[in-house]
């Protein structure tokens, strides 16, 4: 280990050998270009270690290597790249706002952007997004009820995903494929895609039309975020199991079968915040994963977290109308729609999670 201490701030850090000559930003040992490393792990001296180091400047420090090398690192690089750091960031950076029925409505204002908007203005795109990443919700407005133009909307802020439902969907009750969402029934609260290794990040919905003769059909959202605060702080043996037990889904048609299993909450190891919630009764697959013995458990656990979901409270309702397209996190939004009659037509599509951060990331929005 290395001992470093800066000379202004009198911070001390202790650093290993071999981490730091990995981490070289000189132009042999990293492709500024692409920001790629240039070598093989295993090109370096398992034994390498620093032969002489000096500070050039109170803000730079040169390293001289066994292996005949010499890097000169910033002092803010190696401070910044330590784990106390990073936990520190991802504490701090993003400011997530848990919220219930009361909550999101005195905040909807924030969530709402037009189409006009957008697509004369990136500083709307970015707004847009930053109310994203903070409510995991938000609103499309003024958009002409067509699929080309719910297409047109989307791909002004974000690129599409592409599953077996196509890049772009339309469905309504007829059985295009098997699943309750081509039907008039009921759908409670869930997550999509838990049948899949990596769930959509982004889900969009706009409604194309429901005829005049046409009853129900209401939407509603459950913050996933919110949801398993509580459910930590009420009944922290529940939230435990379910971060930890594995729990099976799939997806069957004809020529398609997805199965994926992963714990129903999935949590920052680094943080202990929440990174996805994956929830779908309707998708579960048959239980495996746990000893009989311990279904009791795994089941009455699963029931606090569905009841807190099914809370009146946590449920806000809303009635979509063509024009308005909504956009949710599918890692932490739930969404459902109440049975309905008539003609409807929904036309939507996902994003996946990366392009959702990326897209976050390069506005400066997240690390």
């Amino acid at each position: 280990m290395l001992q470093l201490t800066h000379s202004k701030t009198g911070k001390s850090l202790e650093v290993d050998e071999f981490w730091l000559r990995d981490h070289c930003r000189c132009g042999e040992c990293l492709n500024t270009e692409t920001n790629q490393r240039r070598y093989d792990l295993v090109d370096l001296p398992v034994d390498v270690h620093v032969m002489k180091h000096n500070w050039q400047t109170p803000e730079q420090l040169v390293v001289e290597w066994s292996d005949g090398h010499c890097s000169t690192y910033d002092w803010a690089f190696i401070y910044d790249s330590q784990l106390e750091q990073l936990i520190s960031r991802r504490t701090k950076s993003t400011a997530l706002t848990p919220w219930n029925r009361s909550v999101v409505l005195q905040n909807e204002r924030h969530l709402r952007f037009t189409l006009p908007a957008l697509v004369a203005s990136d500083e709307q795109v970015k707004q847009l997004i930053a109310a994203l990443v903070r409510y995991g919700i938000v609103f499309i407005d003024d958009v002409a009820a067509t699929p080309t133009m719910t297409e047109l909307a989307l791909r002004r802020c974000f690129p599409l995903m592409k599953t077996f439902f196509g890049e772009m969907w339309t469905f309504s009750d007829k059985r295009d494929h098997a699943d309750t969402a081509y039907t008039q029934l009921y759908l409670g609260s869930h997550t999509d895609n838990t049948y899949f290794c990596d769930a959509a990040g982004l889900q969009a919905l706009h409604c194309i039309e429901h005829s005049a003769d046409g009853t129900g059909g209401e939407n509603f959202f459950v913050d996933g975020l919110h949801v398993v605060h509580e459910l930590c702080r009420r009944f922290p043996d529940a939230y435990e199991l379910l971060c930890r037990v594995p729990v099976p889904a799939e997806y069957i048609e004809q020529d398609e079968h997805h199965c994926h299993t992963a714990p129903i909450i999935r949590i920052d190891p680094l943080t202990g915040a929440l990174l996805q919630l994956r929830l779908n009764v309707y998708d579960r697959a048959v239980f495996n994963t746990l000893p009989q013995s311990e279904m009791a458990n795994f089941y009455a656990s699963l029931r606090q977290l569905l009841q807190l979901v099914r809370d009146e409270e946590q449920q806000w309702q809303l009635k979509l109308v063509p024009g308005s397209i909504v956009i949710f996190d599918n890692w932490r939004v739930l969404h459902g729609r109440h049975a309905y009659t008539g003609r409807r037509t929904m036309s939507g599509a996902y994003v996946q999670r990366t392009d959702f951060q990326s897209k976050a990331r390069t506005l400066g929005i997240i690390e």
